[in-house]
This record gives C-alpha cells, sequence and structure tokens, in this order.
C-alpha cells in the first residue's frame, strides 16, 4: 500500500484493482488547491499514467431545472433527459 506523506482531503487504495482514489472535499475560491504526496514501492513510473481526474459537483453556480419539454408543432409533450457537467477552468498535475 502507498504510504501517505501529506494530504489534502482523504484517500483510498484498492489493493485489487491496483488504484487510489483522492478525495477533496471542498474545491471553490477560498480553497482552489490540494495536495497528495505519496511513496510507494516499485520502479516502474509508467504504471502511474496515465492519471484519471474526476470532478463532481451537487451544486451549480447558475442552478437551472427544464420543467419540460414541447413540441411547436403539436403541443405534445416530449421526453428529455437534463445532463450537467463540471469543467474546471484549469488544473494542474505535477
Amino acid at each position: 500500500p502507498p504510504s501517505v506523506e501529506e494530504i489534502d482531503g482523504q484517500y483510498k487504495h484498492d489493493a485489487n484493482s491496483g488504484m487510489m482514489c483522492w478525495h477533496h472535499d471542498v474545491v471553490d475560491s477560498s480553497n482552489s488547491t490540494g495536495s497528495l504526496e505519496f511513496s510507494i514501492a516499485g520502479s516502474d513510473v509508467d504504471a502511474f499514467f496515465p492519471v484519471q481526474i474526476m470532478f463532481k459537483s451537487d451544486t451549480f453556480m447558475c442552478p437551472i431545472e427544464i420543467m419540460g419539454v414541447t413540441s411547436l408543432a403539436n403541443g405534445a409533450s416530449i421526453p428529455n433527459i437534463l445532463s450537467r457537467s463540471v469543467i474546471p477552468d484549469s488544473y494542474t498535475v505535477a
């Protein structure tokens, strides 16, 4: 398992899949950075790449809801799905 030297947030290591997940609770203007420093045995540095990064938010800066979609041709309700995404301005992996 990895030896975590320093972390902002929490981590979980899954030895079966060889994955370590780092979770940082809040990223906002007052808490815009975080770091995770760890060491692990081995010499294959390519085993760490590619790095997968995901962002998730339960709230958005501009909350919007679609109440319904209606056909202009006949006024019938059209089934729809609203999907939202979080895209950061920038991030750095170093």
